[in-house]
């Protein structure tokens, strides 16, 4: 029996087996900088770059205003809860293919018994897989990278963005909205709140994730 202390043993040959990447097919455009810009750099934005890949869409972009990988999305930030509140088993990120899911992680890692032993997957332990999906597969997040404005013009849309506080502005076909909690933009103040000084405002996060949950 062939025995490996790569913990990623069975993930890469999972990718082995699956063949290449399909070459990219969209066709380029000198005015086109992207084909896909997905703005979000979290677990959604991430599984939605891989897919594209494997669908042979090339030239896509992933952005996140965060400062850097620790603080995009809300899992080691906002997030309050201990545990996930969606079952452990449902499918994710690995999009079918079982090497790639968060249970193979976290055997490869701690064991079959200690995976069987939680009934949710703790939050942590969340962050600390897709940041190991993005790494592992390669996928390139533009962090410090803000959308300010979308600009539509005939078949694409120019996209208004803070590159390190810089002003840029660039030029893609679609647009992927993977920003979760933060997707509203800012929170919104009832009326009758506002007069309220803000020392009485609660931490701003969804009701569920208040409710220990997201």
């Amino acid at each position: 029996m062939t025995t490996t202390t790569d913990l990623d043993f069975a993930a890469r040959e999972a990718l082995r087996l699956l063949g290449p990447d399909p070459e990219n097919w969209v066709s380029d455009r000198a005015d086109i900088d992207h084909n896909v810009t997905i703005v979000g750099g979290s677990g959604s934005g991430s599984t939605f770059a891989f897919a594209l890949r494997r669908a042979g869409i090339g030239r896509v972009a992933v952005i996140d205003e965060a400062v850097d990988e620790g603080h995009a999305g809300v899992w080691l930030t906002r997030a309050r809860m201990k545990k996930l509140r969606t079952p452990k088993n449902l499918p994710g990120p690995e999009l079918g293919i079982p090497a790639l899911s968060f249970q193979a992680w976290y055997e490869a890692r701690h064991g079959v018994e200690a995976y069987a032993a939680i009934d949710r997957i703790p939050r942590v332990a969340w962050a600390e897989y897709l940041s190991w999906y993005r790494h592992f597969l390669g996928i390139p997040v533009r962090y410090q990278t803000k959308l300010v404005r979308i600009e539509p013009d005939a078949d694409f849309f120019r996209l208004h963005l803070e590159v390190n506080g810089v002003a840029q502005v660039e030029t893609t076909r679609k647009i992927i909205f993977a920003n979760g909690v933060a997707g509203t933009g800012s929170p919104n103040i009832p009326p009758v709140l506002a007069s309220l000084p803000r020392t009485l405002y609660p931490t701003f996060r969804t009701p569920s994730v208040i409710n220990g949950n997201y």
